[in-house]
Formats: C-alpha cells, structure tokens, sequence
C-alpha cells in the first residue's frame, strides 16, 4: 500500500532547473493551468486553492462538471483521483462516528452539540443532521473563509435545515473556542491539521480543545499517514494561499501520542483501503 513518498524536507527545497523533474512537473503544470482549466474542478482548485472548504465540497459532491466533452472527462478523472477518492471516504467514516456519539447521547437522554473548527460549507455536517432528524443536535460550524461559510448558510436555508450555524473564528484560538454557545460536547477537527506543517501548532490546538471540552466528551480528527500524489500536489497543486501545496504527513501512532498527551484516551480510528486519510475518536479523560 504505501509506496515511498517524498518528505515534506525534500519537497520544501527549489527543484534544479532545467533537471529531469523540474521539466516534467513545469509540463504538468503547464497542462493543468491551461487545458485542465476546462474542468470545474480545476478552476475552483486555481480560484479558491486546492485545499480550500469550496474545493472539498466540490469533491464532495462528485458530479463531474466542465467546459466541452474534454472539460468534462478531465474534471471525472480528477474527481475520482486516489486522494478525492479518500476524502469522500473520510467523510462517510466522519458520519458513521457522529452517528454513533449521537446514538449513545439519546440513549442516555442527552443532546449533542457539534462544533467543527474549519467546516467550511460543512457539508458532511448537514447530511449527518439530515440522517438524525429525531435526535437532539445542534452544530456550529466554524471557518476564517466567509466565502465557505456562505455556502453552507445557502445550502442550509435551502434544504430547511435550522439546527446549524454558521460563524467567523479563528480554530487555532482559545478565546474564540471558550466563546462558543451553546457549549460543544463534540469538538472536530476535518482536515485541518493536514493543512499545516508546524507540529507544535497541532499539539497546542489539542491542548486547547482539551480545556473546552468536559470529561467524558469526545474530540474528532482527522489524519494523512500517506498520500501517493504527494508529490504532484507540491509541485503543481496552489493552496488557499496561492503557494505550492506541501504537505506534512504524519504517522497515525504520532496523532494518537499527542491527543493522550493533552489528555485525550483513543477509542476508535476508522482509514480508506488506500490508507491515505484516517479518522480518530478520542475521549477527554
């Protein structure tokens, strides 16, 4: 399954120009910002970045979409890559988990307040509220993009749906994550993580979860432990800040090591067949 990738060091470094790999990835490149923007996908990817909450809900929505018949077959080639594949996959392990909290919550006549710190449109959050319409849940949806918050605001007064919100906060804050009301018992953390390279950043942001959430309450997140498109997605892939895409994988093992050190015991992962994207439970202890 997991064939060797490079790391996050050697992505980080120029490639030599005129070198065997600067040509092939400046071809691809090259391709994708010029006929690849015949696909919706592309273009949302080189509008808002290929990381951003309006490209995951694209992916999400898999309905292949583009400018001419080429436009439309290179957008179903990218939509059914190995890593949106994943995705998609992460967010049916992300559903099942929610559905078993809220289960447990209304056997024991209690109800499940959900908040995601970076949900974008959020999604898989909608659906999980559409699929436990008798259950007492809430859910705040958090993000730093107005535009993906939007979306979901849209989406969610079109489909009636009035046990959501949508707000503006900073996920790396503790002030922004004592304000939040009603109080969360279910904090989550979907792909965000896999966004930064900084460690400590992550290890800080779960300490800060840990002294939100009350004993007994559950921490949701997300991991990559690999990515076979790691590579091409540096080289050629922008993020939502306009720069290359490099991304920093990390072990499952290293996640489950931080999460019990802010106080977190470990209660279930869930990952795709590919191994690409894993989705953990924790407990505050």
């Amino acid at each position: 399954m997991n064939t060797k990738v490079p790391s996050y060091e050697e992505l980080v470094k120029p490639m030599v120009p005129f070198s065997n790999p600067w040509i092939k990835w400046t071809i691809a490149k090259g391709f994708l910002n010029s006929i690849g923007r015949l696909s919706q996908g592309v273009r949302i990817g080189f509008k808002s970045g290929f990381d951003s909450g309006q490209m995951l809900d694209y992916v999400y929505r898999n309905q292949p979409e583009g400018d001419l018949l080429i436009g439309k077959a290179i957008d179903n080639f990218y939509l059914n890559s190995p890593g949106w594949t994943g995705i998609r996959q992460r967010k049916v392990h992300m559903k099942e988990m929610l559905k078993e909290i809220i289960t447990a919550h209304t056997n024991q006549k209690k109800p499940t307040v959900i908040m995601d710190l970076a949900s974008g449109p959020g999604q898989y959050l909608i659906e999980t509220l559409q699929g436990n319409p008798a259950a007492d849940v809430e859910v705040i949806c958090r993000d730093l993009s107005e535009g993906g918050l939007e979306d979901g605001r849209k989406k969610a007064a079109q489909l009636g749906i009035t046990r959501i919100k949508y707000e503006r906060a900073d996920a790396f804050s503790l002030p922004d994550l004592q304000k939040a009301a009603p109080r969360p018992n279910v904090i989550v953390v979907s792909g965000l993580y896999e966004l930064f390279t900084d460690n400590e950043t992550i290890r800080r942001s779960m300490r800060h979860i840990a002294r939100v959430l009350q004993p007994g309450e559950h921490f949701i997140v997300t991991n990559q432990p690999f990515h076979p498109q790691l590579e091409m997605i540096a080289r050629v892939l922008p993020n939502r800040l306009g720069e290359p895409w490099v991304m920093r994988l990390r072990p499952d093992a290293v996640i489950e090591e931080w999460a019990k050190a802010a106080g977190f015991r470990h209660e279930g992962r869930l990952i795709d067949k590919e191994g690409i994207f894993s989705v953990h439970k924790f407990r505050k202890v």
